[in-house]
């Protein structure tokens, strides 16, 4: 059985700027087109949550935490 990487990723909210992290685990079932394999959203640290399709979003002011260039 192939092994699963995993990664974590630090990020701020962008109205209130509360520090978080969220932890990345690779799906090696979901392949994407340019031959690497799509990641899951595992987890979120405290004050934040986790929504449908992997959206991060902050619990102090709502605000959706957005990666690269959304």
């Amino acid at each position: 059985m192939p092994r699963r990487h995993s990664y974590s990723m630090r990020f701020r909210c962008p109205k209130c700027h509360r520090a978080g992290s969220a932890k990345w685990e690779e799906h090696e079932r979901i392949a994407l087109p340019h031959g690497g394999h799509s990641a899951i959203l595992k987890s979120v640290s405290e004050g934040f949550r986790a929504g449908p399709q992997d959206e991060i979003t902050c619990a102090a002011c709502a605000a959706r935490v957005v990666f690269g260039h959304g």
